[in-house]
């Protein structure tokens, strides 16, 4: 991918220009996958804010709803394989001598791989 044999045809300068090409890249798709993710999730929120605003039924747009609604999972999919994608780049990266942040400008702090802040809680008995 990074083979500095090959960058005369691909239109980078050398290594460095290609790998930084990349991570600009990669980046650029994770922020806009973020934002699609969260414009997606206001619109379905919206949906039925209208709906009961226009005095409607609740059968009123549900298709609409559940149409969207995958839409937002199939984002959130991309999002998991793209963060999936970074890891292996970042493997890659690091297997030819590259370094580089490949978007990841900020230390991350530690987190529950759910997502979820578990710390506080204690079994009591």
């Amino acid at each position: 991918m990074f083979n500095a044999k090959s960058d005369a045809n691909t239109g980078y300068a050398d290594t460095r220009a290609a790998a930084e090409a990349v991570a600009q890249l990669l980046w650029r798709l994770e922020t806009q996958l973020d934002e699609a993710f969260a414009t997606g999730g206001e619109l379905l929120a919206a949906l039925p804010r209208a709906r009961s605003a226009a005095n409607l039924p609740a059968i009123a747009g549900q298709q609409a709803f559940e149409v969207l609604g995958q839409a937002i999972m199939a984002i959130g999919t991309a999002r998991g394989h793209t963060v999936a994608g970074h890891r292996v780049i970042e493997k890659l990266g690091r297997q030819i001598g590259y370094e580089t942040s490949f978007g990841d400008e900020l230390p991350k702090p530690a987190f529950v791989p759910t997502g979820a802040d578990a710390s506080h809680l204690r079994v009591a008995a």
